[in-house]
């Protein structure tokens, strides 16, 4: 019979290590926490550690003891993918690997040992990985998956096959998991170790403090089982939604359309992912479908981020048929990646904001509406030349509607509007770094002309060729 052993590894610093391994001992920093109306430190490195700065104090306690520390808002986002990446790597020892939110993992490697020649060597291929990711982490190895959990909050590494009732009787309450009102009460009664609270009568103790605290030091002490829920590798995601009646207008599908993506969203947000690429499908019974694809600039999770683009896709491609059936599969699904924090710059998370911008835009005007911008290596500073007169300066609106490539005018339309345009004062454009490399550089004199019809044109003269062009028209 193979003997049951669990090996525990706790994050002590698991909100602080998710923002930056490297930000640990640079700066005094703490993460907090809002709860209700207090908002409380939940993790802090070693240099707010020296200055007196605790686990569970104000924030604002905090900032008074030091001037220059540096404090961050928990994500449990970054600390769920923390944990992701470790069970990915911790699979090579053991499939069942269990990952609890705010603590660490328990492996079961009860069939690992012999593979590994005994439970001290798996140890120290686990100690090695977790140095080579830069986690810290306490590493404590004991026949019950509880009795591990709360022995690794109170010892960096500790090796225990057999006798956990030792260990476990001279364990302090707040390496438990037990509630704060609980340890307080049992302060009260003058019990401040789990071996004292043991020796309690069952029943007394059942009927005061309930039945579960009963069953949680079971569990530890192994007199009960205990089942975990074991982590899987990320696999694909689909759902669907079926209407009773036909719907017959978007109004009427589209709160199954948002069921479905908050679906999706709990799913990916619950193993830290993301995704790009979705697939829906629109069924009228066995009639007809309609299939969409979506795809997003960036890996994206949230149900509000794929509503926006797919409403945009159904703008140009709406669905012509009534739905009965609506049905939502991920195929394409990647862990998200965190870049560590960096406390000054910024131009990552804005370039995935323009990215963002950019995607949308083609989904809602066409990939052929928009163009990229190119390199010219003969690309020079735009150099303006304008008159200095009043009415110079003054002649800065620019149109709501931009006509791109600009119009050729013809010599009709041009007699039209030239009563009613400055010629002497141009606003004189002068620039090489749009053209392509080799050609001329672009002089234009832009023009606010007036139609018979009232209508407000923004014109301009090509003076290289003297050729006018509509480059916009006003509101």
């Amino acid at each position: 019979m193979i003997a049951v052993l669990w090996l525990a590894l706790y994050l002590p610093a698991l909100p602080l290590q998710a923002f930056s391994r490297a930000l640990v001992e640079t700066a005094p920093v703490v993460v907090y926490e809002r709860e209700a109306a207090r908002t409380h430190i939940v993790a802090r490195n070693s240099m707010a550690a020296k200055i007196g700065i605790h686990n569970h104090i104000n924030l604002a306690t905090a900032h008074a003891m030091c001037d220059g520390l540096v404090a961050l808002p928990r994500e449990p986002l970054r600390e769920t993918a923390l944990l992701e990446q470790l069970a990915a790597h911790l699979a090579a020892y053991t499939p069942n690997i269990h990952l609890q939110s705010g603590f660490g993992a328990l492996l079961d490697i009860s069939a690992s040992i012999k593979l590994f020649n005994g439970a001290e060597a798996l140890l120290k291929h686990v100690q090695n990985t977790i140095t080579q990711l830069r986690i810290r982490a306490h590493t404590v190895i004991a026949p019950t998956a509880s009795g591990a959990r709360w022995l690794s909050r109170a010892h960096r590494q500790l090796l225990v096959e057999t006798h956990i009732d030792e260990w476990l009787d001279d364990l302090a309450f707040d390496c438990t998991d037990f509630s704060a009102q609980c340890i307080e009460d049992w302060h009260a009664l003058n019990l401040h170790h789990v071996g004292a609270l043991r020796k309690l009568p069952t029943s007394a103790l059942a009927k005061r403090f309930g039945v579960e605290t009963i069953n949680a030091l079971s569990r530890a002490y192994g007199e009960r089982n205990e089942v975990l829920a074991y982590w899987q590798p990320l696999t694909r995601f689909e759902d669907h939604v079926e209407f009773m009646d036909l719907a017959r207008e978007s109004t009427h599908w589209m709160p199954g359309v948002e069921q479905l993506l908050i679906s999706q969203e709990k799913f990916l947000q619950s193993r830290a992912a993301a995704t790009q690429h979705i697939e829906w499908l629109f069924r009228q019974g066995s009639i007809q479908h309609t299939a969409l694809s979506v795809d997003a600039a960036q890996p994206i999770y949230k149900a509000n981020d794929w509503l926006r683009l797919l409403n945009a896709r159904l703008e140009r491609n709406p669905i012509a048929h009534e739905v009965s059936r609506i049905e939502l599969t991920v195929e394409r699904i990647d862990s998200l990646r965190f870049v560590e924090t960096d406390l000054f710059e910024r131009h990552q998370e804005t370039d995935q904001n323009w990215k963002s911008l950019l995607h949308l835009l083609k989904l809602r005007m066409g990939s052929q509406s928009l163009s990229s911008p190119h390199h010219n290596s003969n690309a020079l500073p735009e150099s303006r030349a304008e008159f200095t007169s009043d009415t110079a300066r003054n002649n800065r609106l620019r149109p709501i509607w931009i006509i791109n490539p600009p119009r050729s005018l013809s010599k009709k339309e041009i007699d039209h509007f030239i009563d009613s345009v400055h010629l002497r004062n141009p606003e004189r454009i002068v620039e090489a770094w749009s053209q392509p490399d080799g050609q001329a550089e672009t002089q234009r004199d832009y023009y606010i002309a007036r139609t018979h019809d009232h209508r407000a044109l923004w014109v301009f003269r090509e003076r290289l060729r003297n050729d006018w062009y509509l480059q916009g028209i006003f509101a």
